[in-house]
């Protein structure tokens, strides 16, 4: 149970805050993509609703993701590890969608481009993990979406909103 707690302390410190990817690349916002889409397209957000939105959106991931490492913490077994995986993956890809569908400030945009395409390939991670059929198949998979947590590119989205670096608590 050790390396299931060591895994998963790294694996928060690695994500703290990172946000989430979908498969839903193609969808990208008007303003991402460098396209007019006329009078539609929502006008960024301003730096105090950016920053709320982005709390906002990140806090079901971060939450699921302290969930699962508790879990490994208390030596829960590896299919209650499976399950809050699957878990942690869900709330990976619905925050994906509410990164990608918002209007995010200009100094925000290529960090939060670069942040979204890091989670994409660990959202595959997140799902295999939550279908493991085993402990050692389990563990692959976290420590391979942990690879891809994004914290790098969350810490950049962090500062071009102008909010604090992620500390875990």
């Amino acid at each position: 149970m050790h390396r299931w707690t060591t895994t998963l302390a790294l694996l928060l410190v690695l994500t703290g805050c990172a946000g989430e990817r979908t498969e839903r690349q193609e969808q990208v916002p008007a303003w991402q993509s460098g396209t007019t889409a006329g009078p539609t397209a929502p006008a960024p957000l301003g730096r105090a609703e950016a920053q709320q939105r982005y709390l906002r959106i990140v806090q079901p991931y971060n939450v699921a993701l302290e969930k699962l490492e508790d879990a490994t913490k208390a030596g829960k077994p590896w299919r209650t590890v499976r399950e809050l995986a699957a878990e942690v993956a869900t709330k990976n890809a619905a925050h994906a969608v509410g990164l990608r569908e918002t209007s995010w400030p200009v100094t925000a945009r290529a960090p939060m481009a670069a942040l979204l395409a890091e989670n994409d390939v660990a959202l595959e991670h997140w799902r295999r993990a939550g279908r493991a059929t085993g402990p050692e198949e389990l563990m692959r998979e976290i420590r391979a979406a942990a690879a891809h947590s994004g914290s790098r590119e969350a810490t950049e989205v962090r500062s071009a909103l102008g909010l604090p670096a992620y500390r875990e608590s």
